[in-house]
């Protein structure tokens, strides 16, 4: 059985230029609203493990994660399935910043590049690779997964779901301050 992300995969041009598939989440539930550098909540764990079921064949290369606990964590059960040590992109520097340092990273690979982001950096770095620009991710969303594939004539992005359904009003939310 195929999955959508292994289709798209055999979708990229065939040319000499690198032509990564990246996708891009937020870390998964944390279990703390209030500390600064909280570990991943039980449905956190969960999600994390979705998130390794929906890459098992994915044959990604690459992870970028930030230096924050739940980013690490989010990341761990891929890096493990797929033998990598992920790269720690840091958000020193501000959100601009961190997204130009996490689309040039990614832009290095051939194949599959997972990054783990934050609810505020999650559309920046979907712009910075060539994508749409997008509000943030609401404070409640954990589900999205954004596939983005630079190619020869533009980006395409793909908006997608892992895991469990977010909360309901997840993806509609007024301004906040992003985590």
């Amino acid at each position: 059985m195929f999955s959508l992300l292994t289709l798209l995969l055999f979708a990229q041009p065939s040319d000499t230029t690198r032509h990564p598939t990246i996708v891009i989440v937020r870390h998964t539930e944390k279990a703390s609203e209030t500390e600064r550098d909280p570990t991943l909540s039980e449905a956190g764990r969960t999600r994390a493990a979705a998130l390794d079921s929906a890459l098992a064949d994915a044959h990604v290369v690459a992870i970028l994660v930030t230096q924050y606990r739940r980013s690490v964590e989010s990341a761990a059960l891929v890096a493990t399935r797929h033998q990598i040590t992920p790269i720690v992109i840091s958000t020193d520097g501000g959100v601009a910043a961190h997204a130009a340092a996490m689309a040039s990273a990614a832009r290095n690979f051939d194949g599959v590049v997972l990054i783990i982001g934050h609810s505020n950096t999650v559309m920046p770095i979907v712009a910075a690779l060539g994508g749409p620009t997008l509000p943030n991710l609401c404070d409640k969303s954990y589900s999205q997964l954004f596939t983005v594939m630079p190619g020869l004539t533009g980006t395409s992005m793909l908006r997608s779901h892992f895991g469990a359904a977010d909360a309901p009003g997840a993806e509609s939310c007024p301004a906040m301050t992003p985590r």
